[in-house]
């Protein structure tokens, strides 16, 4: 069976085609009953441009956009991105994803906001927005929801979700305090760009937060900054192998981090947990097969959260909850143990 065309929408509402095409795109010199005939016919014969003729009798896009600042490919973002497009679809919206990788794109995207007129609601994923792109967004003059934006002064979102960063690494030096280590080690990246405030930087100021509350001596070397390469496990333990005394444990920015961590002390004759234990975040594919002990979020499930959040909102619903913490927990596999000495 061949699908309706634009003649067949025409002849159906008894209009010419340039009327139907008039009516569809919103185009003046069409009356009203002749639009609502154009639209009636459209939808009674399912023509492909049925949709896009209800968003205009509606006045609504039927999209949402997401926001990331970070790669599309990566895991976080991608994953997110699965999340709200599977929310999305379900409720009939479309996913528009854009990235602002730097100050350039940034500057570009909010000074022509290419989201104007074009979508319902934004998500702003993982990174904090200035004064001036907060209030652009604002000025579009639709719903904001914020993605692990929690600790980014974030005042522009109308909801958000997202993991509580500083309070999943405090409990995990409890956690390793409690397994009798007391000399705990960091491993941050340094930043892969200074235009970006990342929700994940606050990562390491949960770290000094849970040696602060074990009564633990904050030790400055104990913060050890590698690049984003495929170098960064090799630079780490060249600087933990040169500590004095050497950590029994290391928390590690992500699982990417502490992947490469493990080889390169193992390499070294390091006992992995036995000797030093190591800790990631994130729990990527890779984590489970090499049995990294790591903490566990799941962006695609609070991506979905979030674009429903974000449909709501742009149906003009109020939400029961307005700010939810995602849940954050400790995995226990290969890469932890007891502290070698217990001090």
């Amino acid at each position: 069976m061949r699908e309706p065309t634009i003649y067949d929408v025409a002849k159906k509402a008894g209009v010419s085609p340039s009327t139907v095409s008039r009516a569809l795109h919103g185009k003046d010199r069409v009356s009203a009953d002749t639009r609502s005939k154009v639209f009636q016919a459209s939808e009674q014969l399912g023509f492909t441009a049925s949709k896009e003729a209800s968003r205009l009798r509606s006045g609504k896009t039927g999209r949402i956009a997401l926001i990331v600042g970070n790669r599309m490919s990566g895991w976080y973002s991608s994953e997110l991105a699965e999340g709200v497009y599977s929310a999305l679809s379900n409720e009939g919206y479309d996913l528009l994803f854009y990235r602002v990788a730097d100050r350039k794109q940034r500057a570009d995207f909010f000074s022509s906001m290419p989201i104007k007129r074009n979508t319902d609601a934004v998500i702003i994923s993982s990174f904090a927005l200035t004064e001036n792109e907060g209030q652009s967004l604002r000025d579009v003059g639709v719903p904001i929801v914020g993605v692990n934006t929690m600790h980014l002064n974030d005042r522009y979102s109308m909801a958000s979700i997202g993991v509580d960063e500083i309070s999943a690494l405090k409990n995990l030096i409890h956690r390793l305090c409690v397994m009798g280590h007391t000399r705990i080690a960091f491993i941050q990246t340094t930043p892969i760009n200074k235009d970006f405030v990342w929700d994940a930087d606050q990562r390491i100021e949960g770290y000094r937060q849970g040696i602060r509350a074990a009564g633990i001596t904050h030790r400055k070397d104990y913060e050890i900054p590698v690049p984003h390469s495929s170098e960064a496990g090799s630079i780490a333990v060249s600087a933990i192998l040169a500590l004095d005394p050497q950590p029994t444990a290391i928390c590690c920015i992500s699982d990417e981090i502490a992947i490469s961590l493990v080889h390169e002390l193992r390499r070294y004759g390091v006992r992995v947990p036995d000797d030093i234990s190591v800790v990631g975040f994130d729990d990527r594919e890779m984590a489970a097969p090499l049995g990294i002990s790591t903490i566990r979020h799941r962006p695609d499930e609070y991506g979905k959260t979030a674009g429903l959040m974000a449909v709501r909102l742009a149906r003009g619903e109020t939400l029961d909850r307005s700010r939810i913490v995602a849940p954050a927990s400790l995995i226990l596999r290969d890469t932890i143990g007891p502290a070698r000495h217990i001090n």
